[in-house]
């Protein structure tokens, strides 16, 4: 049991510091290449980096860190630090509210990408900076809006124990099913399904220039936002799936505090540091950037000029140059 222990320990801490390696690379590529990245969807991403980043050092602490140095005998303490432990760190009640941002905050990157795609006049001239700020704001909302009714389920019973009232209990996991898993889901989905269709049926028409570079760095960014959605999903389904046995009583409540939680919650945690490296295999214009900034920092030999000048990814940022083409 302590061996199992350790092992879901040192999984946490791997997982934890790969997002904050991963997500830290990517902000720091698009902080010091800001230029480059200038785009409406190049800010949402850096912003989601961001928030994955807090959520693995939340993670971290929350998860190795606290739990591991808090007493046992402290559960039979009535506590004002064993009521904080129990409101917002068991069950992760903070940590997903951190979660939540980061998906309503991928869910804004995919509706983005549908008015840039579908509706291009109406994207140009209604998405700001000022309105993307406003909604990387409601993100953060959203996630908090999402762990307080959470908190508030949560008390100290009359043995010392962190427990949910019984009657909020489906309500939170319904709560959770929806706000987590099939809003996003569903606004995801269509939102791609949508422009697929508009991009084939734009490939398949008269409009040429979408077959050169500028077409080519859009198709590769809505890839590139798809992946990272259906990565979305592959981590949260699970979680979901055991939440659902558990409110439906197909499975006892008593799984609800086993080590089968802790493993869904970790793969859901493998969400916050699996994008870094999607950026870093498929998006093309990360990519150059990141490696241009490596070979400026590590090598003594400058680029050379003829690669940044043929490459129009390594000096504009394509997103940019398609919203002004559209």
């Amino acid at each position: 049991m302590e061996s199992g222990g350790i092992v879901l320990t040192v999984i946490k801490t791997v997982i934890a510091f790969s997002a904050i390696l991963g997500n830290g690379v990517v902000i720091v590529v698009m902080t010091i290449r800001r230029k480059q990245f200038s785009s409406l969807t190049n800010q949402l991403i850096r912003h989601q980096s961001i928030i994955d980043l807090v959520s693995g050092v939340v993670f971290f602490l929350f998860e190795v860190v606290v739990l591991r140095l808090t007493p046992m005998g402290m559960k039979n303490d009535q506590t004002f630090l064993w009521e904080v432990l129990c409101r917002f760190v068991l069950y992760g009640n903070f940590l997903f509210g951190l979660t939540v941002s980061s998906t309503y905050n991928l869910v804004i990157i995919s509706l983005e990408r549908f008015m840039a795609t579908c509706y291009p006049v109406k994207h140009r001239n209604s998405f700001t900076y000022f309105r993307i700020n406003v909604a990387m704001g409601v993100a953060w909302v959203i996630g908090l809006m999402y762990s307080v009714p959470a908190a508030l389920a949560k008390y100290i019973n009359g043995e010392g124990e962190c427990a949910v009232y019984s009657h909020l209990t489906n309500m939170i996991f319904v709560l959770g099913i929806m706000l987590e898993y099939l809003i996003p889901v569903t606004l995801m989905t269509f939102a791609y399904i949508r422009i697929f269709i508009v991009l084939r049926r734009k490939l398949a028409g008269e409009q040429q220039r979408e077959d050169g570079i500028i077409g080519k760095a859009k198709r590769n960014v809505q890839e590139t936002m798809l992946i990272a959605g259906i990565v979305f999903i592959i981590c949260w389904t699970p979680l979901q799936i055991f939440r659902f046995l558990v409110s439906t009583d197909i499975l006892h409540t008593k799984y609800y505090s086993s080590d089968a939680l802790k493993v869904v919650t970790a793969i859901v945690m493998c969400n916050m540091s699996v994008n870094p490296i999607i950026y870093c295999f498929k998006y093309e214009h990360f990519r150059k950037q990141l490696l241009q900034l490596l070979r400026s920092r590590f090598r003594r030999n400058r680029v050379q000029t003829g690669v940044e000048t043929n490459a129009m990814s390594m000096s504009i940022d394509p997103i940019q140059q398609t919203t002004q083409a559209d």
